[in-house]
């Protein structure tokens, strides 16, 4: 008799995790992407609202790399709320590495990618880096870097790490967590992690 309670529970278990699997599945690298680039867009207006934006065309999460952001990670999170733990996991497993940022992302003003070749060419052939810099991108803010955007499950909380350079000793950089409202991205929280 206790077998016989028992299989039905277990089976009873398994109905429940199989139907909630179904309703929630993993979403496809095409939809990451979009909701990445939305990200972005929302991140890069409401932080610096330029007319154009010069981003390094690899992710890197901080200056001291992507291992320091995944390492600084636990402190930053302590200082915001309600961030879903698969939030966090999302960010750890998408910023594994440094990756290639994507050309041709719309993110509602005009950017450009610059390597890191063409960074060190610029500053190292100029007495001033920075002038250099700024004639070439007069609208642009500085120099943005962006780390991948880690996801909750649900796809309606991200987090994402966002540095700017804007002369030699004028930067930043943040942890932004968005939520999602109606269907559109929000910042919800930022953490500052370095500034010069």
């Amino acid at each position: 008799m206790f077998r016989k309670y028992l299989f039905i529970f277990l089976a009873a278990l398994l109905a429940a995790c199989t139907t909630t699997q179904a309703a929630s599945p993993t979403p496809s690298s095409d939809q990451i992407d979009a909701e990445q680039q939305a990200v972005y867009s929302v991140l890069l207006q409401d932080l610096y609202s330029a007319p154009s934006y010069v981003i390094m065309d690899a992710t890197a999460t901080s200056p001291g790399g992507v291992a320091d952001t995944v390492s600084t990670l636990d402190r930053i999170v302590q200082d915001m709320r309600l961030v879903d733990l698969t939030t966090t996991e999302g960010f750890r497993a998408r910023n594994d590495a440094s990756y290639p940022v994507q050309p041709g992302m719309h993110l509602g003003s005009p950017y450009v990618l610059l390597t890191q070749v063409e960074m060190t060419l610029m500053f190292s052939q100029n007495r001033d880096g920075w002038q250099a810099f700024y004639g070439h991108y007069p609208d642009a803010p500085g120099i943005t870097t962006l780390s991948r955007v880690g996801f909750n499950t649900a796809l309606d909380q991200a987090l994402v790490y966002v540095g700017m350079m804007s002369h030699y000793l004028a930067g930043a950089g943040y942890f932004v967590l968005l939520k999602k409202v109606n269907g559109s991205w929000i910042v919800d929280q930022q953490v500052m992690t370095w500034i010069s």
